[in-house]
């Protein structure tokens, strides 16, 4: 009795001295930038998931639905997503009890040399087993928890590394797109030049012809006609690699896919609010994803402190044996043992110790991996709002000078044909004006592209004037608010 009493005692002191001192994980601070983007309202609104609605181009819409159904990338983050699940499945199975069947039939004789007195051996028989087995770790240290909570964290995690790449092709998509249009705009325009050179060209033949111009008029006009075809070559170019880009992204074979040319440019830009908060840069996608990662490696260094502990579990077996076949289904033929097991770390050689320390540098690497996103995080906010007020500025600009440009052409035209001054000035003033036109197309390019990264910097859209919408109430963000 005293023997059992002092068993009793002995585990009752293993359950509760071992314990695992492991506090419950806490999101760490960004390098202290937290307050790094302030807003005038505190009523930050959250993202917008759909922020490519905010365009009001419905073939944009178009092919941005086709990201979820066609792109390889997305259907391998997927695949990404349910191993997690299952890797979750297998760390929650070591909860419960792991029971298995085995069933045998052994034929086995046995030797005479066994026998002292040189007899009875010799003998052959069949041995008839069925039994199952059964071991149950009880978690008394939270390593199984803390591999489960591991686990849990990375489905989290590659959940949200999914919508991260879904943002980002679907960024890139627009950005394409985007820059697609506006090559069409710009080849219209060198269209437009196209034609004109042509026109100048008949001019200065008819001129050579009735000999009021020299052969040298007639080469400019053809210099800058040509040119004029060739910069409109390469637009043709860079708009089927576009379109090629967009293919890849959706799923498609690139000499399958064509996006019909569009006579007019996109007109309608959303207007994205500068004043950001960091809650909304913590919305974030990869930022949010890694969170989820420290939490998860944070849950590993827990599970291996517990492995410094002893392993409790419940171990039992029961079945059949007989050697004759006929009794094997009697009650005599049973048989069954049941019993606890404690197994402790004596001696691993520091490996314990050593994989500890492992899983820590992982977890301090996370966090430098955190604080370098949200850096990185800031500096796209304030590349895209530095890029797209500049392309605001330049648009303003160029604008202005596209009128001063095109009456300036008109003056230098009318001069010209009135025989007033040579062509060397109207074609200086065709190509000051060509080139204007072209680089008013091109910021206006700039200016979507910036607007996009900013969106995609944002992890969505955030609205111009917040105040406004809660006003109005555009949960949606699809209101006068948003310009």
């Amino acid at each position: 009795m005293s023997k059992q009493l002092s068993l009793i005692n002995f585990l009752s002191c293993l359950l509760f001295v071992g314990c695992v001192d492991h506090p419950p994980f806490s999101e760490p601070e960004p390098h202290q930038l937290s307050c790094y983007y302030k807003t005038s309202s505190p009523q930050a609104t959250p993202v917008i998931p759909e922020w490519w609605t905010l365009f009001h181009d419905q073939e944009l819409n178009a092919l941005v639905a086709k990201v979820d159904e066609g792109s390889f990338e997305l259907r391998s983050g997927l695949a990404r997503i349910e191993r997690a699940c299952a890797v979750l499945g297998i760390n929650k199975a070591d909860f419960y009890p792991q029971i298995d069947g085995e069933g045998s039939i052994i034929k086995n004789r046995t030797s005479k040399n066994d026998s002292r007195s040189g007899g009875g051996g010799g003998n052959n028989f069949n041995r008839y087993r069925a039994s199952m087995g059964m071991q149950w770790e009880f978690d008394l240290w939270g390593r199984i928890k803390y591999l489960v909570e591991s686990a849990e964290a990375d489905v989290e995690a590659t959940i949200l590394a999914q919508h991260d790449l879904r943002l980002s092709l679907k960024g890139q998509l627009a950005q394409n797109y985007f820059a697609l249009r506006f090559l069409d705009e710009e080849r219209n325009v060198l269209n437009d030049a196209v034609k004109v050179r042509v026109d100048n060209v008949a001019f200065a033949t008819n001129r050579l012809e009735a000999g009021r111009a020299g052969e040298l008029e007639v080469a400019r006009a053809e210099t800058e006609l040509a040119t004029a075809r060739a910069a409109l070559a390469a637009i043709s170019g860079q708009r089927t690699r576009l379109e090629n880009a967009i293919a890849v992204i959706i799923g498609e074979p690139a000499s399958a896919f064509r996006i019909a040319r569009r006579s007019s440019p996109p007109e309608y830009l959303p207007a994205i609010t500068a004043g950001v908060p960091m809650c909304v840069l913590e919305q974030r996608p990869d930022i949010a994803a890694q969170i989820k990662t420290l939490k998860s490696i944070y849950s590993r260094i827990g599970s291996a402190k517990a492995d410094f502990l002893p392993r409790v579990s419940l171990i039992g077996s029961s079945g059949l044996s007989s050697v004759n076949i006929e009794n094997f289904v009697s009650w005599s033929s049973r048989t069954f043992t049941l019993g606890p097991s404690i197994s402790a770390p004596i001696f691993q050689g520091g490996r314990l110790r050593a994989n500890q320390k492992q899983i820590e540098a992982e977890f301090k690497e996370a966090v430098a991996d955190f604080q370098q996103i949200v850096l990185v995080s800031i500096q796209e906010v304030e590349d895209a709002l530095a890029d797209l007020a500049s392309a605001r500025n330049q648009r303003d600009a160029q604008k202005e000078a596209l009128i001063a440009s095109r009456k300036s052409l008109n003056l230098s035209i009318l001069r010209y044909r009135e025989g007033i001054v040579n062509s060397l000035e109207a074609i200086d003033a065709t190509r000051e004006h060509l080139d204007i036109e072209r680089g008013y197309v091109q910021v206006r390019a700039l200016e979507y592209d910036a607007t996009v990264r900013l969106i995609r910097a944002l992890g969505g859209a955030s609205c111009l004037d917040a105040d406004a919408c809660q006003v109005c109430g555009c949960i949606n963000h699809c209101c006068n608010c948003i310009e």
